[in-house]
């Protein structure tokens, strides 16, 4: 009976075994003849915005070392078909292991100590402001308003310096004093050049990370207070500047949906209560955010989902792109890098039909090299320069109301020197915004001293249309738009970090 029973149950594993092994041989073939298919492959990824491996080149020498056959494993593994869902179904499985706290992807880095306050150069003290300073306010006291208190105190996990808690992603930012100090010295040049000239306004822009997180978290995480890091910066910076600290009135609304939870830039909201800062500084009155139209579109995944692997738990959590509409106009016309001139387009664009991902993109045309509106319910001359990273898109719209002539460059794609612009089109007042980590990047810096602290040429590449009427704009828009799809414009120019 005992042999018997030996039997039956040696056929059966067998049995299994044999179904097991057929199951794997039919799942590799199916894998083997998909990566076959070289029609389906992608050629880019709209989740990690970037242009996939291409096929490579064969060479002699690349056949001989055998880096041809490596780099043909890289593109079948990166072009393989559906591979952002394999991607987003792998990160699934992987959540089903069990309950998963917080998360940290990749390694951090090691944060230097912020000093409180540091010192102006010579040169900068010596320089003394000629253009006429904007009037410092002074409004009524009035009761502080209780608002609720957002601040994130669980502890949580990370992805590619992206620390992950409750659904939500934090990029970590390290304080370097040598390129804080770069900051100070290349802002300061800037306005050596051109404080003179015009009102010259400088923003660092905090990620979600200081603002959202308690001190005790990004204690434990060793990154720095991007707030105290500001702080220090502006505090190098010639008095002539007006230096905008807009940290406290982001974090005095951390509990208001100021950032994305799964995009490295903050909503239209947060850039409202920046606005809100800027408009203090001028000594104007910032309108009412809720007095304006809106655009909506749901389910955003942005750059911490794709940074994070398509986390599930950032999966979970989509964002939704509120958009405002800017009463004076809506119009913009703007450069391509590929040497198109004046595109008309939208400031706050339907993105309805672009990839989720890409939903940022309604704001301000994008990266672009140059762009300009004009408000024409303004009749007094009043212009403004916007120098910007991808940050500024959510914050331009904002400024449309408030002057008459709006003029905004991207620091990695423009032509011409600021000093050169503020003469050509008789502007008053330069932003300099930048977020904070490229506010201490070499590259950054380079591209503002070479814009902001060379002198005047005497040319501006970047011509702009001026039309009388709105009719006339409308015309325009109508014209570009038809032959321009969205896509290829956005090409041209896509908008990067």
């Amino acid at each position: 009976m005992n042999k018997e029973k030996k039997a039956r149950l040696k056929r059966r594993n067998g049995i299994t075994l044999a179904v097991k092994v057929l199951v794997f041989a039919l799942v590799m073939a199916v894998m083997a003849f998909t990566g076959l298919l070289w029609f389906l492959r992608p050629d880019t990824s709209t989740v990690e915005k970037r242009t996939l491996t291409e096929f490579p080149t064969l060479t002699w020498s690349s056949f001989w070392d055998g880096s041809f056959f490596s780099d043909v494993d890289t593109w079948y593994a990166d072009t393989y078909p559906m591979r952002e869902r394999l991607i987003s179904g792998a990160q699934t499985l992987e959540g089903w292991y069990g309950i998963r706290g917080d998360q940290i992807v990749g390694e951090g880095g090691v944060a230097e100590a912020i000093p409180e306050s540091a010192t102006v150069s010579d040169s900068a003290e010596e320089t003394e402001a000629e253009a006429s300073p904007t009037p410092s306010p002074t409004p009524t006291p009035e009761p502080e308003e209780e608002l609720e208190d957002g601040t994130v105190t669980e502890s949580g996990e990370m992805a590619g310096t992206i620390y992950i808690t409750q659904n939500c992603a934090y990029p970590l930012y390290y304080f370097l004093q040598d390129g804080a100090d770069s900051y100070i010295s290349t802002m300061n040049e800037i306005y050596d050049n051109i404080g003179d000239k015009v009102n010259m306004y400088t923003m660092i822009c905090p990620t979600a990370t200081s603002v959202m997180l308690d001190q005790t978290i990004l204690d434990s995480l060793g990154c720095s207070n991007e707030g105290d890091a500001i702080k220090y910066m502006n505090s190098g910076l010639n008095e002539g500047i007006h230096a905008l600290d807009i940290y406290p009135n982001l974090k005095k609304h951390n509990a208001s949906y100021i950032y994305f939870h799964t995009d490295h830039h903050w909503t239209a909201l947060g850039a409202y209560y920046a606005y809100q800062v800027f408009c203090e500084e001028k000594g104007i009155e910032p309108h009412d955010y809720e007095d304006y139209e809106t655009l909506e579109f749901d389910n955003f995944m942005g750059t911490l989902y794709s940074s994070s692997e398509n986390s599930p738990e950032l999966a979970a959590n989509p964002d939704t792109v509120i958009a405002y509409i800017p009463k004076g106009t809506n119009t913009m016309y703007m450069n391509l890098q590929d040497g198109r001139r004046n595109i008309a387009w939208s400031i706050v664009n339907d993105v309805s039909d672009y990839p989720s991902s890409e939903f940022y993109g309604t704001f301000s045309g994008g990266d672009k090299s140059f762009s300009y509106a004009h408000n024409q319910e303004l009749d007094d001359g009043s212009a403004v320069l916007l120098i910007k990273d991808s940050y500024g898109n959510s914050f331009l719209p904002w400024l449309v109301d408030h002057y008459e002539y709006i003029y905004w460059i991207d620091y990695r794609y423009a032509e011409d020197t600021v000093l050169d612009m503020v003469n050509f089109y008789g502007v008053q007042d330069v932003i300099f915004e930048c977020q904070i980590f490229n506010s201490t990047s070499d590259t950054w810096q380079a591209s503002y001293r070479s814009i902001g602290a060379s002198a005047a040429t005497g040319n501006v590449s970047e011509s702009v249309l001026d039309y009388d009427d709105e009719d006339d704009a409308d015309d325009a828009e109508t014209t570009e738009k038809s032959t321009d799809s969205a896509s290829a414009v956005d090409d041209a120019g896509a908008d990067e970090a």
